[in-house]
């Protein structure tokens, strides 16, 4: 009998020993991700004020962006923008998707804005040479992510607790770690001009001269068009399908489908994405996946979710799993309108009117009911 009470207690230390080294690997690389944003300096004659009892059923959002990274064009672009706000008194999780084109005022110092589309916001944030007087909390490493919840908290009208923020590659290793995800394609689509990113300077055998002529000749679709070989075709077929990193990314930003295209479509097919990788680490065995996993996080994600609250927010996952998902799109079918930017570009403003966004307040307030007349006819 002692000799059997000795063998358990070597098994529960071993055991325990296991449980503290996956916990201390998983608490280091975790800390390779967490940027801690700059803090403008206190006013030193400012009385300090008692905080409040913090509200356990307070809602909390986080802004989770996808960007091409260093071995893409415009590597700090945000392809992706999507806000989960997660509202525990009422069981549900609002997926809110702002597309890429729209047009808003980004601060780059204390008075001083520019006029671009939102998708530039993380990539002015992490930009410090070029915009050297931002406002402290929008430098350094989080400076990009700062900056993109203090745009999208306007346009949105609450504010963003959290950001989380991921290149394409990671995304491709993450998805491949977990085994792949399974994903319901709602119908079937060709997405002819896929680009390809090894080729996208290429020239498709045309001479200097011949690309300086047909570039200040076209633009947009016309002059893409001329380049062929710089695209590849995508097809996904209607139904339930096996996706693997890099099939799911291509899924996800694929925009230039005749049937199934453009940023709404996309934002659509992205929310699927993310409801699947949620699924996939819900249902399988996911303890042995997790240092490997974070291993890969550590190398290509940023966040400002540090380690004491991101375990809370994981010991609620259980809960979470239960909630209702509402999904709330900003389009050109509700709240929105198509425009020209005066450098040319696409652009996508409120139909209230630019830089008025209290119908877009009210449209999530709503739960992604419109209530102007316009939004009413058009989302009709």
């Amino acid at each position: 009998m002692q000799k059997r009470k000795i063998a358990w207690w070597w098994i529960a230390a071993g055991v325990l020993g296991l449980i503290m080294a996956i916990l201390a690997a998983v608490y280091v690389n975790y800390n390779k991700m967490v940027v801690k944003p700059n803090k403008k300096e206190l006013e030193t004659s400012v009385a300090p004020t008692a905080t409040p009892t913090p509200d356990p059923l307070a809602p909390y959002s986080i802004l989770l962006l996808g960007y091409g990274g260093a071995n893409h064009e415009g590597g700090f672009l945000t392809d992706s923008i999507v806000v989960a706000k997660i509202r525990p008194r009422d069981e549900e999780v609002d997926l809110i998707s702002v597309p890429r084109d729209l047009w808003v005022k980004i601060p780059i110092n204390d008075e001083e804005t520019v006029d671009k589309k939102i998708n530039e916001a993380f990539s002015i944030g992490m930009n410090d040479k070029k915009y050297p007087n931002k406002k402290v909390e929008f430098t350094g490493k989080a400076g990009g992510g700062e900056l993109a919840k203090k745009v999208i908290s306007e346009v949105l009208g609450f504010k963003i607790d959290y950001f989380a923020s991921i290149g394409f590659d990671g995304f491709i290793k993450i998805i491949d770690n977990l085994g792949g995800i399974d994903i319901k394609v709602v119908r079937t689509f060709d997405d002819p001009k896929y680009p390809i990113e090894a080729n996208i300077k290429d020239t498709c055998g045309k001479t200097d001269e011949e690309v300086t002529a047909l570039t200040a000749t076209m633009s947009g679709e016309k002059l893409e068009d001329q380049f062929p070989c710089r695209y590849e075709n995508l097809h996904f077929n209607r139904g339930w399908q096996h996706m693997n990193g890099a099939t799911a990314l291509k899924f996800a930003r694929s925009r230039h489908s005749p049937t199934n295209g453009g940023d709404f479509n996309r934002a659509e097919r992205q929310k699927l994405v993310i409801n699947a990788v949620k699924d996939r680490v819900i249902n399988i065995d996911f303890i042995p996946k997790i240092i490997p996993t974070f291993n890969i996080l550590s190398r290509y994600i940023m966040t400002d979710i540090d380690f004491a609250t991101m375990n809370e927010l994981v010991a609620k996952l259980p809960q979470l799993s239960e909630y209702k998902i509402v999904s709330i799109a900003l389009t050109d079918k509700n709240v929105l309108t198509n425009g020209v930017a005066t450098t040319g570009q696409f652009i996508l403003l409120p139909k209230s009117g630019e830089d008025n966004w209290e119908e877009i307040h009210q449209f999530i307030e709503n739960k992604g009911v419109a209530t102007s007349s316009a939004a009413i006819e058009t989302q009709n």
